[in-house]
């Protein structure tokens, strides 16, 4: 993307629910990355985003998520994401350990379920003659160049992915170095070729109902190192309401006349102890629970909500304490998409109304004091026995993110 970047106004997405991929997209781009998730968003969904993102640019390009047929089955693959866009696929194969055998499996991947293969990028190629090695076993699939392999630029991982590029300070550097490369030896003219053999997309007319909105209002978002986990679509259709205002709780950051409180997921779970100092941020989101400002908390939100959190340390601190709930890291993953019914009326749902997200978290609750749920999950445990939304006033938090795309009820967004 950042090689052709320099080049382009290039539009960055990513396949799938994701949130760190994003970060590296935006740094690549200059621009904000959207997510495209066929169980959240739906078929025209996906269509309708990638249309309205991609007003004013020149390229889209679209990371798949995990491999090429992998998703729920197959139905939520970036195979099934390329067919619903029309867009033509270019493979990027790992070849550190291989040769000709490259060429099984581009033609595997190719033929499985008919993919629109178009071209292929070798990565971590160790010499020219490497390069020619992998190439030798290739047939009907262009090849597009290769990536060098250099010890040197390597992304750290931790429990929940990638590091994010708020706490990778070589982030930028990283980015910048992986498009001299790309500029180097992949043909980016070809590249280029590729994406204009894309279809065109045919979209449903759209309802021209209006939402109910406000003239004024301020939306508070968590947004640090702790919490940075958001779709740009959703901070999106919150600006379609209120003023977006930033606050940091790490920082002890408020903002006084907020009119609604949006907490994000991240990696409170790193930072519990500034969390903990942070007396202003935890009794402003009191106060403001107390007086009826609507609020929602996802996952690591949730976890900051919650009574303490049990670190990785093993410390318990206290969070904001609107939730009698206490968390710690059991070093499990939960993992999966999940449909939400509701089981009583709430500000994202009307009682019996379903909507979609997904969860991806090492911890859990070690404790569950709470009585009032919002939803009903179709599987997994939720934040207790199959229940999500903890509802406190008008605070709803939950372990699932939500894409607001499917959430029909306006009365806050």
């Amino acid at each position: 993307m950042a090689a052709l970047a320099k080049r382009l106004k290039v539009r960055g997405y990513k396949a799938g629910p994701d949130f760190i991929d994003g970060g590296y997209h935006r740094l690549a781009t200059g621009r904000p990355s959207i997510n495209l998730d066929l169980f959240m968003m739906g078929e025209e969904g996906v269509r309708r985003s990638l249309v309205k993102y991609s007003r004013g640019f020149d390229l889209a390009v679209i990371e798949g998520v995990m491999g090429l047929y992998d998703g729920h089955g197959m139905s939520y693959s970036t195979f099934q994401l390329s067919k619903t866009l029309k867009t033509p696929i270019v493979l990027v194969v790992d070849c550190s350990a291989m040769g000709s055998t490259v060429g099984a499996i581009v033609y595997g991947l190719k033929s499985y379920a008919g993919a629109d293969v178009k071209g292929v990028i070798f990565n971590r190629i160790s010499s020219e003659g490497h390069f020619n090695y992998c190439a030798s076993g290739v047939k009907d699939v262009k090849i597009l160049g290769y990536i060098p392999f250099v010890k040197d630029i390597k992304i750290p991982s931790r429990h929940l992915g990638l590091f994010t590029t708020e706490t990778l300070r070589d982030a930028e550097r990283i980015v910048k170095e992986v498009a001299s490369l790309v500029e180097s030896y992949v043909d980016l003219d070809s590249v280029m070729e590729v994406a204009e053999s894309a279809g065109k997309l045919e979209l449903e007319p759209e309802s021209h109902e209006s939402p109910e909105t406000k003239t004024h209002g301020v939306a508070a978002v968590a947004y640090d190192q702790a919490f940075s986990f958001y779709y740009e679509e959703n901070l999106d259709r919150l600006r379609e309401r209120y003023e977006l205002r930033f606050f940091s709780p790490l920082e002890n950051e408020r903002v006084e006349d907020a009119d609604f409180i949006y907490i994000g997921g991240g990696y409170p779970e790193l930072f519990t102890s500034e969390l903990s100092s942070a007396h202003l941020t935890k009794k402003w989101i009191l106060d403001s629970a107390s007086s009826g400002v609507p609020i929602l908390a996802e996952c690591g939100g949730l976890m900051y909500l919650s009574r303490y959190i049990k670190g990785q340390d093993q410390t318990k601190r206290d969070m904001v304490g609107l939730y009698d709930i206490g968390i710690f890291m059991p070093g499990k993953l939960t993992l999966g998409y999940r449909s939400l019914k509701s089981i009583s009326p709430n500000m994202l749902a009307d009682e019996g109304d379903s909507i979609r997200g997904h969860e991806f978290h090492y911890s859990a609750p070690e404790y569950v004091n709470e009585s009032r749920f919002a939803f009903k999950t179709s599987s997994g445990k939720g934040i207790k026995d199959g229940l999500d939304g903890a509802i406190t006033n008008n605070a709803i938090a939950l372990y699932t993110h939500l894409h607001f795309s499917n959430i029909k009820k306006r009365t806050v967004f």
